[in-house]
């Protein structure tokens, strides 16, 4: 297990790299920079602009700029400051990411609950009406875009009193968690319609497959209620798969809630990254991929871990290949004082 964390780890340092550097290329690319809007401003000299480009470091070639802030970023820690805010960069993320952490973790509870309640359901009742419920669900929902969503649910919120929607412009100054039930539901609804489609098609198939091999007819056979078979033997068999996805799913609620948040007025790294881009603050966006990129790659560890804890096969294979290994170098050994 510790050599699977330690080699992830490390791929997950190079993935950043690479990410960081083309995200900085990119930017650099798109031409304009935070300093741009000042220049048609009459009231700003050059000289000023000079200046003001020579403090932030604007003035320097693109490989150096990105080696400073690298430097800064894994040496110091230090992200920088954001030009849109004047703080820096990594007291204004961390709220966001909470925030974002918490409207994503409800909209994983909320799609996979529903997902494993309907796929077990419809599994045990195949080419019955709630089976081609599921399936319809599951079209509808990896059909629809997040934006059509979003809008219905503002559309929703205007004609109700029970959900929140905040119109107020995002500032550095409301960065703070707060969420209550009717401010978060909404948008985590939203997040969790096209998790449903992932979840549901594969707790059914899983779970519908798992239900016909023989150690769950043992089981039935033993007397078992219909729930204990499915809870800790069916779903058991099928749980690798939903594992994979789970942990794919974190790092896509999290890059996925860009349109959520913006519409909603949810203040997470969404809508963070719509004011970075904007603004062309490439501190702050910088920040926000890097953090992002790292929830994406914590995800996939996570589901690493936990599918080796649920499955212990994957265990005793990896420990078959480094018995194979231990034992093949000898013998490589031995081989080769013999030639010579």
């Amino acid at each position: 297990m510790l050599k699977l964390i330690f080699s992830r780890l490390w791929q997950g340092f190079i993935v950043l790299l690479i990410v960081s550097a083309l995200t900085f290329a990119l930017l650099a690319a798109a031409g304009g920079d935070a300093l741009t809007a000042m220049q048609s401003d009459p009231l700003v000299k050059q000289e000023t602009m000079e200046n003001l480009r020579r403090v932030y470091g604007l003035d320097q070639p693109l490989p150096v700029r990105y080696a400073r802030w690298l430097a800064n970023a894994t040496l110091r820690r230090d992200l920088g400051s954001s030009f849109y805010f004047h703080a820096p960069v990594s007291g204004i993320i961390a709220p966001r990411l909470l925030n974002t952490l918490l409207l994503a973790s409800v909209a994983l509870f909320i799609s996979s609950s529903f997902a494993f309640a309907l796929g077990a359901w419809a599994a045990r009742r195949q080419r019955t009406w709630i089976d081609r419920l599921s399936s319809a669900i599951v079209l509808l929902a990896a059909s629809t875009p997040r934006l059509v969503l979003a809008l219905v649910a503002l559309a929703l919120a205007a004609r109700t009193s029970f959900f929140v929607v905040s119109s107020a412009p995002a500032s550095n100054a409301g960065l703070t968690i707060g969420g209550t039930l009717p401010r978060i539901i909404l948008p985590a609804l939203v997040l969790s319609v096209p998790l449903v489609a992932l979840f549901l098609a594969q707790a059914r198939e899983g779970i519908g497959t798992a239900l016909a091999e023989d150690f769950v007819q043992v089981a039935r056979a033993k007397g078992l209620p219909e729930r204990v078979v499915i809870l800790r033997h069916a779903l058991r068999a099928a749980l690798n798969p939903l594992i994979t996805i789970f942990g794919y799913s974190l790092g896509a609620a999290i890059s996925g809630s860009v349109i959520v948040e913006t519409i909603l007025g949810w203040s997470g790294l969404g809508q963070l990254s719509v004011i970075a881009v904007r603004s062309r603050d490439v501190p702050l966006l910088m920040g926000v991929v890097l953090i992002t990129s790292t929830a994406v790659l914590a995800g996939n560890l996570l589901a690493d871990i936990l599918q080796r804890t649920n499955d212990p096969r994957l265990r005793d294979d990896e420990q078959v290949g480094s018995n194979k290994n231990i034992t093949a170098s000898p013998s490589t050994t031995n081989t080769t004082a013999t030639v010579a």
